[in-house]
């Protein structure tokens, strides 16, 4: 079997000396799996312990981003704001380390290799434009958490600036992927030309199609292209901390455009217009503004609620003529159950008692599902080119076995080939775990007596918070891990 080397060396050779992650084999979704549960369960320093310890040991691979992002999320919910940023601060250095090379190289060629020889696994996680821009958010949390407020405003700025270069990178992207596409398609119509093997059958698989139609019903077009709006409300926040109401207004004016029937955003909006002197749409003439000023004595509530979606493995499997085991493992987006409704915060103002009500402001299970629903097309085509390439080298290495060796030989390589394209066909599930499914927002003056209180909807138990007496601006911050599951923090700015 001599004859045999040349092509199945080529596939078990090339993914070694490629030094691709275990996610090639076990996708990242199970590798995760416990860890994510601590988190969810709420054993915060379990989970932070965890996944800093996996963050360490996959350092300078090309799953580590996956890795820091989790770490830094649960270390800044165990409340451990100086490691946070350590591990955030790492996000960014790899990302842009991976925006500032060259767009072709001879780590990305390699890199292309692997995916197509092994999977989509191969190529390093560079992140999705949401981590981008969430980063950038934990970070400003965090030092305001650690009331390092000028530091706080630099990352909002950065925030602003990654939320404009994902737009122009994405559409970047789908280009560049389209020409790599194309490229290849060409290649293996050529070599596939006298084999057995169906291009078109696996891209019009029906399941794809169900896929890709369920991804359009989640996402929300009025977003924008890959928009969040609370990158938006968040910098709004900070403009409005910093006196500049101009900058905030643009920040309003642009979230009035993707969720015009949010009372909030409404509010905000002409309370903000109104006081620098600006133009209220005619629609909004109705709304009263509010009667104190928007850039101190006021307490915002975030509320970050539930599980944003986890990518999960879905495959596709077939028996081609000849070649034996085919099939494709693709994402697809598992989506969970709000875990509560929204706060609802009492507080007193003026001697009268008040409150209010949170009100989602992002929907994270819509913006991962547009860019998911953007992406799909082109990702599908790269799997069914990754699967045509294996076929062909599984095709070569039977052929060359039935000529040197007879059906013994055949049947050995068929072997071989078929567990080989078994075991790597996983589906790349990488992906930020530990973001909330929801983001909801409110806010109020300082209440008179600087306590108020914040119980979830639906739940008779309320958490008391007390401001100081010199607090300015205050964040309070409110994560839902499940129904019973609350973590409150408190940012007190002088």
């Amino acid at each position: 079997m001599s004859s045999l080397k040349t092509p199945l060396l080529l596939l078990i050779s090339c993914h070694l000396t490629l030094l691709v992650g275990c996610s090639s084999i076990i996708d990242a979704r199970k590798q995760k799996q416990g860890d994510i549960a601590h988190y969810y369960a709420g054993n915060m320093q379990l989970a932070a312990k965890a996944l800093s310890s996996e963050a360490e040991s996959h350092h300078e691979s090309g799953d580590e981003l996956m890795w820091r992002l989790e770490q830094g999320t649960a270390l800044f919910d165990a409340t451990d704001y100086p490691q946070s940023l350590a591990a955030f601060q790492r996000c960014e250095n790899i990302i842009q380390d991976f925006d500032q090379r060259a767009v072709i190289s001879a780590r990305t060629g390699g890199a292309e290799i692997g995916a197509a020889l092994t999977n989509a696994n191969a190529l390093p996680y560079t992140g999705m434009p949401l981590d981008k821009l969430m980063l950038n958010a934990y970070k400003a949390l965090n030092y305001f958490a650690l009331n390092d407020v000028a530091a706080a405003q630099v990352e909002l700025r950065r925030m602003r600036e990654a939320q404009k270069q994902v737009q122009r990178k994405f559409r970047e992207e789908i280009e560049q992927s389209q020409q790599e596409i194309d490229a290849h398609n060409k290649q293996n119509r050529e070599q596939a030309k006298n084999s057995a093997i169906n291009f078109e059958q696996i891209s019009k698989n029906n399941t794809i199609k169900q896929v890709y139609q369920s991804s359009a019903k989640k996402s929300n077009p009025l977003y924008g292209a890959l928009s969040n709006p609370f990158v938006s409300y968040f910098s709004a926040m900070g403009y409005l901390m910093a006196g500049n109401y101009s900058e905030a207004l643009v920040d309003f004016r642009n979230l009035y455009k993707m969720l015009p029937n949010n009372k909030l955003i409404q509010q905000d909006y002409v309370s903000c217009a109104q006081q620098i002197g600006a133009k209220i749409p005619a629609e909004l003439q109705h709304i009263p503004a509010y009667a104190e000023p928007l850039n101190q004595k006021r307490v915002y509530v975030l509320f970050f609620n539930g599980r944003a979606p986890a990518l999960k493995q879905e495959k596709f499997q077939i028996i081609l003529p000849y070649v034996g085991y085919t099939g494709i493992a693709y994402p697809r987006y598992e989506y969970f159950k709000s875990t509560l409704q929204g706060l609802n915060i009492d507080y007193q103002q003026q001697g009268l008692q008040d409150s209010i009500q949170t009100e989602q402001v992002a929907d994270f299970d819509a913006i991962m599902s547009q860019e998911y629903h953007q992406k799909l097309p082109t990702m599908i085509t790269r799997l069914v080119i990754s699967t045509l390439t294996k076929e062909l080298a599984s095709l070569a290495a039977t052929q060359a076995a039935r000529n040197a060796g007879g059906t013994e030989a055949q049947l050995a390589a068929l072997i071989v080939t078929g567990i080989y394209k078994a075991l790597f066909n996983t589906a790349d599930t990488r992906g930020w775990e530990t973001l909330p499914q929801e983001i909801q927002i409110a806010h109020i003056p300082l209440p008179d007596n600087g306590v108020l209180n914040i119980s979830p909807e639906g739940i008779n138990k309320s958490m008391e918070i007390k401001l100081k007496s010199d607090t300015n601006n205050a964040i309070v911050l409110v994560r839902a891990l499940a129904n019973n599951t609350l973590i409150y923090k408190l940012f007190e700015m002088p």
